[in-house]
């Protein structure tokens, strides 16, 4: 038996299904101005603060520089993805990482504008509330979008993008 590659640690993975599960808790269940609500939007703050830590000290897959998106990477990937061609690979590809920097980006300012409607400096201010309902819109369609496009991958490209989140483990298919 082969040794599995690990390519995603525990804390990406807590990170990407606790979030996951805060954001659309808050977006689907929890009514907005309520405890909860707040609650479940600072535990995405915190979150964000530790994987922007972890984006610069953890392990390779985890650190902004693997997978920062170059516009010739971006350029590449399309080309790839006009010829319905998957690369394979062990992290995020440029769009990939294009991705995931506008998801952390959007989760940021969703969770600093919910904040700042909170402060006395911004009580009442309308264009903190719709930043943050436009944002969480905006979080929303890329959440859409990288679920659609993560279940495609997973079903017709050559690795089950799920299945590694869920592990941690490559899953490449033969």
């Amino acid at each position: 038996m082969s040794k599995q590659e690990y390519i995603w640690d525990p804390v990406i993975r807590i990170f990407h299904w606790s979030v996951a599960v805060a954001f659309l808790m808050n977006f689907i269940v929890l009514e907005e101005g309520e405890t909860a609500h707040r609650w479940v939007g600072y535990y995405v703050l915190f979150c964000l603060l530790m994987r922007f830590i972890w984006g610069f000290c953890g392990p390779k897959n985890a650190r902004f520089k693997d997978f920062f998106p170059t516009f010739s990477g971006i350029k590449h990937h399309l080309k790839l993805i006009r010829k319905m061609k998957f690369e394979k690979s062990d992290g995020h590809n440029a769009l990939g990482g294009l991705m995931i920097f506008f998801l952390l980006f959007g989760l940021l300012l969703t969770s600093l504008s919910g904040w700042m409607m909170g402060l006395d400096l911004f009580w009442g201010e309308k264009w903190v509330k719709e930043v943050h309902e436009f944002m969480s819109g905006t979080v929303m369609t890329l959440v859409v979008l990288h679920v659609v496009v993560v279940v495609t991958v997973s079903s017709i490209g050559p690795s089950n993008l799920i299945k590694q989140m869920i592990t941690g483990y490559k899953s490449n298919r033969s």
